[in-house]
């Protein structure tokens, strides 16, 4: 009833503000407990990711997210990550977005194995029915840049064409991801941990990018964040 009475008497700006806050903490109340008091934290409760070095998890498919799941589980041999961060560190070099996975590993290590499979399996299906939001970029030559090589690759560094596995629109197949809109830095850190051999979990991704130099990686990830 005082709800009711108050949305009678607001201006029409107040109602639209009390409706929309509704629908968020009603977004919220839906949620799985897990997305609500940990996913959300890095990934937010709608799986766009507002920090740049975290992953839009918004409408993932769920298989791939069982499979970058998995690779949580395995044993971790030698934390190369950690090494070259903390020689980095010691020898004044700035941290590049690929020497944070050490902590974020440890976090998703953590998920992965305290979790019981239903309550995990709650937080991929919610994510995998959630609406991914447009991608930005403001670097116009370097998208160019970038959408070539996604399009067309590097014939001359054997570099194969990206599309091949994400599709034409970066909108993923199989269980290729899509990478539309995603964080730009998130990519670019990806990239530079793939191109080092560290995800084993995909070595086809190693052998594509190993070639890659820090410029085509910058305008891959600018390009695929643009979309």
């Amino acid at each position: 009833m005082y709800i009711r009475n108050l949305l009678k008497r607001a201006p029409a700006g107040m109602v639209f503000l009390i409706m929309t806050t509704s629908a968020v903490g009603q977004k919220r109340w839906d949620a799985p407990r897990i997305v609500t008091s940990y996913c959300s934290g890095c990934h937010g409760i709608d799986g766009n990711a507002q920090l740049p070095y975290f992953p839009k998890i918004a409408g993932l498919d769920p298989k791939y997210a069982e499979k970058k799941l998995s690779a949580f589980k395995e044993p971790f041999s030698p934390p190369v990550d950690e090494l070259f961060s903390v020689v980095a560190k010691l020898s004044g070099t700035h941290n590049d977005p690929g020497n944070v996975s050490h902590e974020e590993r440890i976090n998703m290590e953590g998920v992965a194995h305290a979790a019981k499979p239903e309550v995990i399996n709650e937080a991929v299906l919610w994510y995998a029915k959630q609406v991914p939001t447009a991608g930005h970029s403001a670097n116009k030559l370097l998208i160019q840049e970038g959408k070539d090589l996604f399009m067309h690759g590097v014939p001359a560094q054997k570099v194969l064409p990206c599309m091949t596995c994400h599709g034409v629109s970066a909108q993923g197949q199989g269980l290729a991801p899509s990478l539309a809109g995603q964080n730009g830095e998130y990519i670019e850190g990806q990239l530079a941990k793939f191109r080092r051999g560290d995800r084993t979990h995909a070595p086809e991704m190693t052998m594509v990018t190993r070639d890659l130099d820090d410029e085509q990686a910058r305008a891959a990830a600018a390009y695929l964040q643009s979309r």
